[in-house]
């Protein structure tokens, strides 16, 4: 095995130790476009992104469909989404202080994130890979 260095800027480094100081088993990684630093906190598992120039941009919370509000999850049964199949459900803070919960959906080849406020108003959708 072989260790990669990684060189994480400071700015990304104080804000992640400031915002998130019961961090465990924290991983950074370089993903070419962004930094991202795996981590666990409060019995979840999360991933904190930032961009190249160390500024936070946002953190995924990694939930299970159970732990989304009431609201959310009718929203997405009433929605023309209704029929897909659930790959992952999230919540998702980003740097203008906004939370949505996100589901990674899919029907035959075709894969969407759609974005929920707190009370199942559907924010965005946007296709993926």
């Amino acid at each position: 095995m072989i260790a990669q260095v990684i060189n994480i800027p400071n700015k990304s480094e104080k804000h992640f130790s400031e915002k998130y100081p019961k961090a465990a088993n924290v991983n950074w990684k370089n993903n070419v476009t962004d930094y991202s630093a795996s981590f666990d906190q409060d019995n979840l598992k999360h991933k904190a992104h930032y961009h190249m120039d160390g500024v936070w941009d946002y953190t995924e919370t990694f939930l299970t469909e159970d732990k989304f509000p009431a609201d959310v999850k009718s929203a997405l049964t009433k929605s023309r989404y209704s029929e897909w199949k659930i790959l992952s459900a999230d919540l998702v803070e980003n740097n203008k202080g906004e939370k949505m919960y996100r589901y990674e959906l899919k029907k035959g080849i075709e894969k969407k994130y759609i974005f929920f406020d707190k009370d199942g108003k559907e924010v965005k959708s946007k296709s993926t890979i």
